[in-house]
């Protein structure tokens, strides 16, 4: 759909990027002649009252909280098209998974930014609201005046509010940030949720990646973490939410007593080697972005990772504008694996921690299923897009699952699917337990037929171990030597 020239009275000058379920613009506010950021309905999902209710949701939540801490909404209103939008602070800084992206930050500036995201979901919980998504990508990053800079928390698309906290809740959140209560059907996740989300990011910022089950301490991955801190992270990332520190202001005092007398100023040398050799090559980047606007270019942007959050990343042309594994840790990037899917598949193949799941498998599936085809039809089985799915199906598997009618044909986009296949992954993977042979080709069989057959076959039914074949070959081919 060709960019709108406007929204209401603020003038829309480019496309940011785009989400699964919205798209995003650089606007510009001519009373006050400043930039803005106006988030769009995707034009697929507009005539659904139930997510363009949610959509509407979200604006009214971060207003009602009314926190520097959280990104502002300035204004509301709809396109000629009926289509809903908002208005809210444009991130000029990106996110903090930006940041991430050349390792782990010096320890003092890592530790500051978490105290300044746990300032900004107390004032969330204040309101009555559990966020549910605390990640990287959700974290915005605002210039202020000289070398200020705002963190400012976002999106709050699957946010609990208190007249719901007590109802029954599906599955939801990103893997390695999400915790074990929001991975069970009515685990009733509250506040102490975001203290687990709290924990996952400080513990990422603090050794560039996200805690795996049972993790180590920080200190043992990263030189110069003190045992104090140690002690906070992991204490928050107890799979016993009644053992985590009991709100975000508990954790955000624990975190100050424990930093007082660390240096704030990012020291090159505060960084363990392998991280050092990052910095150039962060300042490469940063100079190449320079020249690229420069010159009117657009291979970076502003996109909106998953949910809808602004941040910086390399335009690869498709639904989910970013860049999925660019180093190749989860990929080969020598393979047929289409640049705009990376994301996703990685998303779905790191959804849990589960024997046999890998983003190698997820793109072996794809690769078998429709050979990366958004656009498959198969009318005689009744299944459809990238990853083969039938309708009735994947509603079960879709971000708030039989909260939501079946999704039509035109939903089933990438940006729905991909992430589908992780979500049923895991759930029915943990049938197979004691299956024996290759969990990877257990957990293939159980997507094209089910955990039961394949529990009862002793893995693949005979019907399927063509297909399992073909896969097993393709994950060997993905993944990275």
């Amino acid at each position: 759909m060709e960019t709108p020239p406007s929204a209401g009275r603020y003038r829309i000058d480019r496309l940011l990027g785009s989400g699964a379920f919205a798209v995003v613009y650089l606007g510009h506010d001519a009373e006050l002649n400043a930039p803005v950021a106006i988030k769009v309905l995707a034009e697929h999902w507009a005539r659904r009252e139930d997510v363009r209710e949610r959509f509407v949701q979200e604006a009214r939540l971060l207003r009602r909280v009314d926190s520097h801490r959280l990104v502002q909404v300035f204004d509301i209103g709809a396109l000629p098209d009926g289509r809903p939008y908002f208005v809210m602070t444009y991130a000029d800084r990106g996110t903090v998974e930006d940041r991430l992206a050349a390792g782990p930050l010096p320890v003092g500036e890592a530790l500051r930014l978490a105290r300044e995201v746990a300032r900004a979901l107390a004032d969330l919980h204040e309101a009555g609201i559990v966020h549910r998504d605390v990640k990287p990508s959700n974290v915005l990053l605002h210039s202020g005046a000289g070398r200020d800079e705002r963190v400012m928390i976002s999106d709050l698309g699957i946010a609990r509010t208190g007249d719901r906290l007590s109802s029954l809740t599906l599955p939801a959140g990103s893997p390695g940030y999400m915790a074990p209560e929001q991975a069970v059907i009515d685990g009733a996740p509250d506040h102490r949720a975001d203290v687990f989300g709290l924990g996952a990011l400080t513990y990422h910022l603090l050794t560039g990646e996200p805690p795996r089950e049972d993790p180590p301490s920080p200190g043992s991955l990263r030189p110069g973490v003190p045992p104090s801190v140690d002690a906070v992270v992991l204490r928050a990332l107890s799979p016993d939410r009644n053992r985590r520190w009991a709100s975000a202001v508990e954790f955000e005092e624990a975190l100050s007593r424990t930093t007082s007398r660390i240096d704030t100023d990012p020291l090159p040398d505060s960084r363990p080697r392998r991280f050092r050799r990052h910095r150039r090559r962060r300042i490469l980047l940063a100079a190449a972005a320079l020249a690229l606007a420069a010159a009117g270019g657009t291979g970076t942007l502003l996109v909106v990772n998953d949910g809808g959050t602004l941040g910086l990343a390399h335009h690869t042309g498709g639904n989910d504008a970013g860049p999925g594994d660019p180093n190749g840790r989860w990929l080969r990037t020598d393979r047929d694996i289409p640049a705009q899917y990376r994301r996703l598949i990685v998303r779905a193949g790191t959804w849990c921690q589960l024997k046999g799941l890998s983003p190698a498998l997820i793109a072996a599936m794809l690769k078998v299923e429709s050979g990366f085809d958004p656009n498959l039809s198969d009318p005689v089985k009744d299944e459809y897009g990238i990853a083969r799915w039938t309708p009735h199906v994947l509603t079960a598997w879709q971000p708030g699952g039989l909260n939501n009618p079946e999704p039509r044909l035109d939903d089933i986009t990438p940006d729905l699917s991909i992430p589908a296949m992780g979500r049923f992954l895991c759930y029915w993977g943990k049938d197979l337990t004691n299956v024996p042979g290759d969990p990877a080709q257990n957990l293939a069989a159980t997507y094209r037929t089910s955990s039961k057959r394949v529990v009862a076959a002793k893995g693949p039914p005979p019907k399927y171990r063509t297909y399992c074949t073909q896969v097993a070959r393709y994950v060997a081919y993905y993944r990275p030597s």
